[in-house]
């Protein structure tokens, strides 16, 4: 999997390691997994103080590689080697390399950011182009950052899209391409709107245990954002809960923000599966808007399963 010559590179680099490095590998059910289970095998082979958590999941999602908070779409040969090796072992380094004007600016981040970039194999721009997010992403924790190699996974290329590499996404809105400048990136950050911000960088701030500061946003701009609510009715649990959270804490502080947010709920309602059903009228009953009562009388009278009329009933109680 590993070309010699990048062996003999990796095999230098791993005699000066003076500590275990750990890093997660995340393997789904895309065919392309096998090509990070192969690389992996190979790297640890090379490099034992490498010690790779590996983890399972069940969807069709591309695999990952997982380095803290920087990620790999990638399989990080050739040109990539030297940034990936650097992300490994050599995160003091890599925040002494950030600019003093740029490093003081990443200290004003409140709004964690979620940068991706699209590389190829053979582009001889993209490794300095890593380098440079790799600098941002390890002085700050605020700085979620994604490395894709978009030959290799040409389906998110197509969803994003990218006509050319390398490419930065923020947020899956704001795009550079070629050469960057990492100055105007963490302006951008700054300057952004965080009612904006994608339902992919609100999930990430909800899998980093951000609920509350979510919440809180929401409430200091005196609105609900709009990617929100369709993390209210996400198909997995733990990001469907942690909006849950948000969507409580509003409405103990500000219930009116939530009205808008109850005609979207009440229309996922009829083609939710059961389980999402209940955490709907669990909702509804916590919004404080009493003229959802009519339809939750509805449900308690339709042809709805023990469960769900359980919760419309709970609902009710919660309104009246």
């Amino acid at each position: 999997m590993i070309p010699e010559k990048e062996k003999q590179q990796i095999a230098n680099w791993s005699r000066i390691l003076k500590d275990d490095i750990r890093i997660t590998l995340i393997l789904t059910e895309d065919e392309r997994s096998q090509a990070f289970k192969d690389f992996c095998d190979d790297l640890t082979g090379i490099a034992p103080k490498i010690k790779i958590k590996r983890e399972k999941d069940d969807e069709s999602k591309p695999p990952i590689i997982r380095i803290g908070s920087v990620g790999y779409q990638a399989i990080p040969t050739g040109r990539e080697l030297e940034p990936f090796l650097s992300a490994l072992a050599d995160s003091d380094g890599q925040t002494q390399n950030c600019p003093l004007s740029v490093h003081k600016k990443l200290h004003q981040i409140r709004v964690p950011a979620l940068l991706k970039v699209y590389i190829m194999p053979h582009c001889p721009f993209c490794p300095a182009t890593v380098m440079q997010l790799l600098c941002l992403a390890a002085a700050s924790e605020s700085i979620k950052l994604t490395i894709i190699d978009g030959s290799f996974f040409p389906e998110k290329a197509a969803s994003d899209n990218i006509q050319s590499a390398p490419t930065v996404l923020l947020d899956d809105q704001f795009y550079w391409t070629g050469s960057i400048q990492m100055e105007e990136i963490v302006d951008m950050i700054l300057s952004r709107d965080p009612s904006r911000l994608s339902a992919s960088s609100l999930k990430a701030m909800f899998e980093d245990g951000n609920a509350l500061k979510v919440a809180g946003m929401m409430l200091d701009s005196g609105k609900i954002f709009p990617a929100f609510t369709e993390l209210l009715v996400h198909k997995k649990w733990p990001v469907r809960l942690a909006a849950m959270v948000a969507f409580e804490t509003i409405a103990e502080e500000n219930y009116t923000l939530l009205h808008h947010t109850i005609p979207y709920l009440w229309d996922c309602f009829s083609t939710a599966e059961d389980t999402v059903k209940g955490d709907i009228l669990y909702l509804l009953g916590k919004s404080g808007d009493k003229g959802i009562i009519p339809k939750l009388e509805t449900v308690l009278n339709g042809p709805y399963g023990v469960d769900v009329k359980e919760a419309a009933e709970e609902a009710l109680e919660a309104l009246k």
